[in-house]
């Protein structure tokens, strides 16, 4: 635990701030840390940070110090992307105790702000052939194995049984109607803006895979509507696709395949990632 001088906190946002930076992710976004509230919402946090509150001012103003304060649990996510096997995000997250404590001693009393991580990090596997169900909004191909009040175990073909948050999965699927991939994937910063390609690619491959909405040929001769097409069936919106065509154009030949001009496009466009909506 840290201990800081004065009410550092006042309320979640401030919180959240503090959490990301003593998790070194300082361009993590409010909406990436939101997605994961609902694991830092376990009643038994408190019981633990009284102790680690505890501990951590009768160390630094002795143990007849006592104390009292206002807390906050923040969840904070660290991204990464495993293209092994079945490949899929895993977020590992991690718990920061913030809390503004009033502390007395025998001769005076001082405000501080008390920061560190708490309790057991929590790792979410997301699958991309899951990824790709929600953003098909067909998630039937997907049996249900448990279910409790709080999560859902979905038997994924080849990942086999994955344990997901049901808020987390709730958080995706509202915002994926008005994100595109790469634009959700640039909330978690530098951490989002390095796996957005793979996961495009990779996401662009199961688009093709489906035959029944397969909508060209990778081996076809590229036009600049079948690339269009092609990036938006990898979760682009149309702007973003048409920004990042204009971007790669003066590395496309017309006498590419289509394979060929979206793995030049993805690469042209890798360093600098459209992040609107």
């Amino acid at each position: 635990m840290k201990i800081i001088s004065g009410k550092q906190a006042s309320n979640w946002g401030e919180a959240q701030g503090l959490a990301v930076r003593a998790a070194g992710f300082e361009d993590l976004s409010a909406d990436a840390v939101d997605m994961f509230e609902s694991i830092a919402g376990n009643s038994r946090l408190n019981d633990e940070a009284d102790k680690m509150i505890g501990a951590a001012v009768k160390q630094r103003y002795g143990n007849k110090a006592t104390w009292r304060s206002e807390r906050y649990f923040i969840p904070v996510p660290r991204l990464r992307y495993d293209g092994k096997g079945n490949p899929q995000l895993i977020f590992e997250v991690t718990v920061y105790l913030v809390a503004a404590a009033v502390v007395k001693t025998h001769d005076d009393s001082r405000i501080v702000t008390v920061i560190g991580a708490i309790g057991k990090q929590e790792t979410i596997n997301l699958p991309m052939v899951f990824l790709h169900a929600i953003l098909e909004n067909d998630l039937d191909p997907f049996a249900i194995a448990a279910r409790d009040a709080t999560h859902t175990t979905w038997d994924i073909p080849g990942a086999g049984p994955v344990r997901l948050p049901n808020d987390f999965l709730n958080e995706i699927q509202e915002v994926l109607k008005f994100q595109s991939v790469v634009s959700w994937l640039a909330n978690f910063g530098v951490q989002g803006r390095s796996v957005a390609p793979l996961v495009a690619g990779n996401l662009l491959g199961l688009a093709y895979r489906d035959k029944l909405k397969r909508p060209a040929s990778s081996s076809e001769i590229m036009t600049t509507e079948s690339l269009l097409s092609a990036l938006e069936n990898m979760a682009f919106h149309r702007a973003e696709a048409k920004e990042m065509v204009d971007r790669a154009m003066p590395y496309l030949r017309y006498e590419l395949t289509l394979e060929e001009a979206i793995r030049i496009t993805l690469q042209d466009n890798k360093e600098e990632p459209n992040h609107g909506n």
